[in-house]
């Protein structure tokens, strides 16, 4: 049998059609960000690095439009009335995880924090952990508009959150073990660490909005 929402959204091409971007988008920002923090290890923020970033503020741009874009559709052409809100709501905690990446971005061509070798490795680990999971959501929601139970994907993305976690605990534990950073530059890399942690934190957010809305509108 069909679920419900299946049913109203095939009858929403234009819809589905600007949820395909904007849910895209997000990957291919992640993707950048991950791109800009290795060149960022690498070679600072040189003209790569920043070239990747308004690569990402172009995408965060598009999406933003996006979203407003969607809203109107579902409010002025009476599209999707039963789901509404709480697509709406999926939408702008879906938006949350590309200004993070925006704002991640920015952060790192501001303070630009000197990070020790040894935290390279570790943090890029963490880094792609976060985006599997963000990955993991995403293809949640496209699962969730083909009427297939997404079950499985939601406890995936729960599952890779909380590796993110402890990653970003080791990674904490690494920073305070080297007193030779000295407090301050111990803080700042706690921060920064926290900052991509939550990259992940968003992605669960996110899903736990997707699973109030598989209770609700799936028969």
């Amino acid at each position: 049998m069909e679920s419900k929402h299946f049913i109203l959204f095939k009858r929403t091409r234009h819809l589905e059609e600007q949820i395909t971007l904007f849910l895209m988008n997000i990957i291919q920002a992640g993707y950048l960000l991950k791109q800009g923090f290795e060149s960022y290890l690498e070679k600072g923020v040189d003209k790569h690095f920043k070239d990747l970033k308004n690569q990402v503020s172009s995408l965060e741009a598009e999406n933003d439009a996006l979203r407003r874009n969607m809203e109107l559709d579902l409010y002025h052409h009476m599209l999707l009335p039963d789901m509404r809100s709480d697509l709406i709501d999926l939408l702008e905690a879906c938006d949350k995880i590309i200004n993070k990446y925006e704002a991640d971005m920015i952060l790192w061509s501001l303070e630009k924090p000197e990070i020790p070798a040894k935290l390279h490795l570790p943090l890029i680990q963490m880094i792609s952990t976060s985006l599997e999971c963000v990955g993991t959501f995403i293809g949640c929601v496209k699962t969730f508009f083909s009427g297939q139970s997404v079950d499985d994907e939601i406890q995936i993305t729960y599952a890779l959150e909380h590796q993110v976690d402890l990653q970003a605990i080791d990674l904490k534990n690494l920073t305070f073990k080297d007193k030779r950073l000295g407090l301050a530059r111990q803080l700042q890399l706690k921060e920064f660490i926290y900052s991509l942690e939550k990259i992940s934190d968003m992605a669960e957010d996110a899903a736990d909005k997707l699973k109030v809305m598989v209770a609700k509108h799936t028969l």
